[in-house]
């Protein structure tokens, strides 16, 4: 398992940089919607549609994608941020509130939540004249949370995250992929020149940059959740050893949305 994870992951990442660095803004928007209607098919499986209506629901979510090039950004993102608090509630409460998420119809009008202001704020991250650092610095600190938090938990991780919801995640690998992470942010700004790291604007960076690993470790549990009470391993089995896409990206899909909401506000850009 851990071999297939490693040779999915080596052809996937370069693959998800190259787009970042070639792709054009219209392009890079159609790569983004492609993998993204490949997770709402397996956000259907997560719902517990049939497979037929699985297909349905993927083209109603990539038909609203489209839809979004004619919709301001800024509600969109505010509108997921509340729904990440909301997430916050029910996987510190799980499975406490399962009989108010677990139906049906709630879980697939959910996936519009997390599946659109994910792609709504990749493509205005790509709009960005510095899009390809904001990029790459959003990949960064992801990965950098995922795989710190993997070696501190499995060298120190005794005392449990969430074991409700995700028997594996520990404290230990919490804060050793938040120390990455805050790592990351401060050797990305070192390269780039800014944010002085010493001004008041390099502060609010290191701490945009903390939250958003915080961000990225709630997009995972809740995507456990979802999967636990669906009692499945994982949303599909379309990459080796990783799952599926949704596997793969559920902590791209709840940090962006926050990055984007960040950057739009944040001076030093």
């Amino acid at each position: 398992m851990l071999r297939q994870r490693i040779i999915t992951g080596i052809i996937a990442a370069p693959i998800a940089l190259a787009c970042v660095f070639l792709l054009p803004t219209r392009e890079f928007a159609l790569f983004i919607g492609a993998v993204l209607t490949v997770a709402a098919w397996e956000w259907g499986n997560l719902a517990g549609l049939s497979s037929p209506i699985r297909y349905v629901y993927a083209a109603v979510i990539a038909a609203s994608m489209a839809g979004i090039y004619f919709l301001p950004t800024l509600p969109i993102l505010i509108t997921s941020l509340f729904w990440w608090a909301i997430a916050f509630v029910l996987v510190v409460g799980y499975p406490k509130f399962d009989e108010l998420w677990g139906n049906k119809a709630v879980i697939v009008v959910i996936g519009f939540v997390v599946l659109l202001p994910g792609f709504a704020a990749l493509y205005a991250l790509k709009q960005f004249p510095q899009s390809h650092f904001l990029i790459c610095l959003l990949f960064f600190l992801i990965w950098g949370a995922d795989i710190g938090a993997y070696f501190s938990g499995k060298a120190f991780g005794k005392a449990k995250l969430a074991p409700r919801v995700s028997p594996g995640k520990s404290w230990a690998g919490f804060f050793g992929g938040l120390a990455s992470s805050v790592l990351i942010a401060m050797l990305m700004a070192l390269y780039w020149g800014k944010p002085g790291l010493l001004t008041s604007e390099g502060l609010a960076y290191i701490a945009a940059c903390a939250g958003i690993a915080v961000v990225s470790v709630l997009g995972d549990l809740t995507m456990s959740m979802f999967k636990r009470h669906r009692d499945i391993k994982d949303a599909s089995n379309l990459l080796p050893g990783h799952g599926g896409f949704l596997d793969r990206i559920d902590s791209l899909l709840s940090a962006s949305p926050v990055f984007a909401l960040y950057l739009l506000f944040a001076s030093w850009l």
